[in-house]
């Protein structure tokens, strides 16, 4: 029997264990690349990963992807722009709305109350010509004179305010130029008797709505006297204008506590007829009546003073607002 060499044995099994580890090799690789479809790309790779479809979406095979969109060379790269930075505010900041500018209402022009005195003697003529200055004012007529009735009718037609001129004694009475005339409150008479005068001098001017003193530098200190006056003043329902022909008067003052509407006079027009001199009280009434607000001048039925009111009335229309001197009273 022939004995084989134990070198050739070893040999043929070293083949054989290769040739069995080439195999396994070879299977375990197929097993590995039967299994890479589904695994999960690493963090970080560009791999697509297979997500679930949605039912109404089919998944589009990569030949059917839109390229990326390409610039050609050259071609500026468009960029939104940047929004402002804007600070903790949440909105833009809206400019403050100005108030339109409004232009104060004009100053109210002083008030200006002019009364002519002594009307009832004057010619009716006169009289017409003065009522015929178109701005208010008022006139004092004298009770039991010639033209006393149509004095009050001409004044009331022509708008002007009509007041009854009540006389009242002066101190100096019966002195030259002294008498009040008739219808006049003398200091000798009774309270029945002031009253009853009062009461048929307001009787004898129609339309009147107020009443000032004739002279009475007696009668207006007189604080007893005043008051018999003012009852009856009150009583028709007037107001009362004090003439202050004394400074010592407590007309006003008594009518107040009365409670009878009053003022008083501020500027005697023409003690002096000159148009010069008139002028230069008109002048100052206009001065008090800026200061004030307001004033009351007294002048007369004189030719001259109703010539000199052609020219100061229409020169002050623009300084003061001529009022009825009712307006005036409180």
């Amino acid at each position: 029997m022939v004995r084989k060499k134990k070198g050739s044995t070893s040999t043929g099994k070293l083949m054989a264990l290769a040739v069995t580890m080439l195999l396994v090799g070879l299977g375990l690789g197929l097993a590995l690349s039967s299994h890479g479809c589904d695994r999960k790309p690493r963090p970080g790779s560009k791999e697509l990963e297979p997500g679930p479809l949605k039912p109404d979406h089919k998944r589009k095979h990569p030949a059917e992807v839109e390229p990326p969109e390409r610039k050609l060379p050259g071609e500026a790269e468009t960029r939104p722009e940047p929004e402002p930075k804007r600070g903790p505010e949440t909105g833009p900041k809206t400019p403050p709305i100005r108030e339109p500018e409004s232009t104060p209402p004009p100053r109210a022009l002083p008030r200006f109350a002019l009364i002519i005195d002594d009307l009832g003697y004057a010619k009716p003529e006169l009289v017409t010509r003065l009522c015929s200055e178109p701005i208010p004012f008022a006139v004092a007529v004298l009770p039991f004179q010639e033209f006393t009735h149509q004095s009050a009718e001409i004044a009331h037609a022509k708008g002007k305010e009509v007041m009854l001129h009540l006389p009242m004694e002066p101190l100096g009475y019966p002195g030259p130029s002294r008498n009040p005339g008739p219808g006049a409150v003398f200091h000798t008479q009774s309270e029945a008797e002031v009253k009853d005068t009062v009461r048929k001098a307001l009787a004898a001017i129609p339309f009147r709505k107020g009443v000032n003193n004739h002279m009475g530098s007696r009668i207006t200190p007189d604080r007893e006297r005043m008051g018999w006056v003012m009852a009856e003043v009150k009583q028709a329902g007037c107001f009362f204008v004090d003439s202050r022909t004394e400074k010592n008067t407590v007309a006003l003052d008594v009518a107040q506590k009365l409670g009878v509407p009053a003022v008083q006079r501020k500027v005697f027009l023409d003690d002096d007829k000159s148009f010069s001199e008139m002028k230069k009280q008109w002048d100052r009434a206009l001065a008090l009546a800026r200061k004030d607000g307001h004033v009351v001048i007294i002048g007369h039925i004189y030719p001259e003073t109703v010539a000199a009111l052609e020219k100061l009335v229409p020169a002050s229309r623009e300084q003061v607002k001529f009022v009825n001197v009712s307006e005036l009273t409180q």
